[in-house]
């Protein structure tokens, strides 16, 4: 019996870059389209029921986040090849307007030319404009619109990738601190602020999958209130580390369990009927934000979604919790592409 996987992408690009190059991304198709049985989430979902295992080598292709390039780019392609796929937008970011931008479709019948083409940003420079600002009515806006979302609909199936997206910090141990460097994206929400140098860096994981930890008010103050000499010091990192530890007994504020329960159900519940209100379908499939999750995340979203997807690098094995199936992520070049379907054929031999 042959292997099935879920593979996920994010970006699509116009140029060699940081992600996926759009013509790397149409040979990876052609192969797809030419080795595999390319399938559904729906399906995907099918043959882990009845625990089937196909003939043929099968696999589901996914997008998370919802970025405009992968309508620009990726829906094109995919329609071109006759291929399926699922996104997993967040539902924050979509932009609740029913413009739509040019895709390669505009560009091939030669309505525009390829630099009118949205120009993707980086997903640290997507997410952070979001963060920092909010969702902007702009054409250049890096996510997707309602009307965008819906256009793809005869390619793409919806799914849930809940409403907020962040990072979040839940631990007490102080592993680093900003410097103006080192920082995600979304430390800005982790904080509360816009990060200041000196600034505490915690163990960091999706908002849903942990008891938030806040660090407080008084620790901030106090690092504010630091003269910018002291951060031009060799060892200002280890000072500060000795100084916050004798002079506050506590250096966070932590979420109780229940708050979080309350806190993570809302948000699923709100960003599920946030997104089936946009497209008029119900949905059913979820992708972990980040792939983190805890036992009880897994309890939660299974009361919202029949399946949910993390990115843990493996094959569809029998009788797999229908709430931690497995995704391979694909890297930007087309040998590492080649790589990832060889493990999966490994993978799924072994299985």
């Amino acid at each position: 019996m042959a292997e099935i996987f879920v593979i996920y992408y994010h970006k699509i690009l116009p140029r060699f870059g940081f992600d996926v190059f759009y013509k790397t991304f149409d040979i990876e198709m052609k192969i797809l389209k030419s080795f595999y049985n390319v399938v559904s989430l729906d399906e995907i979902e099918q043959y882990i029921k009845e625990d089937k295992r196909p003939n043929k080598p099968t696999v589901a292709i996914t997008f998370d986040d919802g970025y405009v390039d992968n309508f620009v780019y990726a829906y094109p392609i995919l329609k071109k090849h006759g291929l399926k796929a699922t996104i997993f937008p967040i539902a924050s970011r979509i932009l609740q307007k029913d413009f739509v931008r040019p895709t390669l479709f505009d560009y091939w019948q030669g309505k525009v030319s390829f630099k009118e083409l949205h120009q993707p940003k980086t997903m640290a420079q997507a997410n952070l404009e979001y963060l920092k600002h909010g969702v902007k009515d702009t054409k250049d806006w890096d996510f997707l619109t309602v009307a965008e979302l819906n256009k793809m609909k005869d390619v793409f199936d919806v799914g849930g990738h809940a409403y907020l997206h962040s990072r979040v910090f839940y631990d007490e141990e102080i592993i680093d601190f900003y410097d103006g460097k080192n920082g995600h994206w979304s430390f800005c929400y982790a904080y509360g602020e816009e990060p200041k140098i000196g600034f505490p860096i915690l163990k960091s994981q999706n908002n849903l999958a942990v008891e938030r930890s806040y660090i407080k008010r008084e620790v901030k103050d106090y690092i504010k209130s630091l003269d910018e000499s002291y951060f031009k010091q060799k060892d200002w990192k280890i000072r500060l580390k000795k100084e916050l530890l004798k002079k506050f007994d506590k250096i966070v504020d932590k979420e109780p369990i229940q708050e979080r329960k309350e806190r993570v159900i809302k948000e699923l519940q709100e960003s599920k009927s946030m997104l089936e209100s946009m497209i008029n379908q119900k949905i059913r499939h979820f992708a972990y934000p980040f792939g983190h999750y805890d036992d009880l995340l897994v309890e939660l979203v299974g009361l919202f979604f029949e399946t949910a997807f993390t990115t843990e690098k493996d094959v569809i094995k029998s009788k797999i919790n229908l709430h931690k199936i497995p995704r391979f992520g694909i890297p930007k070049d087309i040998s590492s592409f080649l790589a990832v379907l060889g493990k999966a054929k490994i993978k799924g031999v072994k299985s």
